[in-house]
């Protein structure tokens, strides 16, 4: 698999893997059989590889901006990734089991909510997808909701139509970041 290094930096083979993950289960979660996955296999880990340089840009552009972070924002995302572990004591053995600090996950959760606030800055232009719209990807992908009515899938393409418009707005934002980002290929 072809590597990248990004303003000196090598992009970690797992920051890779999770975006490749993420789009398999993305295509997968609305009704893409595994067999034409499997076939788009080469181009979705370009892909992944994109959106991991995208991301490693996106964070060191937060860095640079040093957007505020606030002790609500910091408890709100130690909250959900406690209920997504099953609880406080869960949280506190997985940042155990890492071999960091509680302070230094303190840092890495606070990088991590300056993206997300960069993100939402970028893709607040994004357009939400039109009633017409969804009807139309329906209508145009009707073979992979076999039996399914548009009512029954409406909020699952509207979702998908929505992340469609966002990432379209991340490309554009990212791509401007790459204008100033020294990006080498290897392999």
């Amino acid at each position: 698999m072809k590597k990248a290094i990004v303003n000196g930096e090598e992009i970690a083979a797992e920051a890779v893997s999770f975006e490749l993950e993420r789009l398999v289960k993305l295509y997968a979660s609305h009704g893409m059989p595994k067999e034409e996955v499997s076939k788009m296999m080469p181009k979705l880990e370009e892909r992944a590889l994109e959106q991991a340089i995208g991301a490693k840009l996106l964070l060191d552009r937060a860095e640079k901006l040093d957007m505020p972070v606030s002790e609500d924002d910091l408890r709100a995302e130690m909250g959900k990734l406690a209920s997504q572990l099953g609880g406080e004591a869960a949280l506190e053995k997985a940042i155990a089991a890492q071999g960091v600090s509680m302070e230094d996950f303190r840092r890495k959760i606070a990088r991590g909510v300056k993206v997300n606030k960069l993100v939402e800055q970028a893709c607040a232009s994004a357009e939400e997808p039109s009633d017409g719209d969804v009807s139309a990807f329906f209508e145009a992908n009707r073979a992979n909701y076999p039996g399914k009515e548009l009512a029954q899938v409406e909020r699952e393409i509207k979702d998908f139509l929505r992340h469609a418009s966002r990432s379209r707005a991340m490309e554009v934002f990212v791509e401007e970041l790459r204008e100033g980002a020294k990006v080498e290929y290897r392999g």
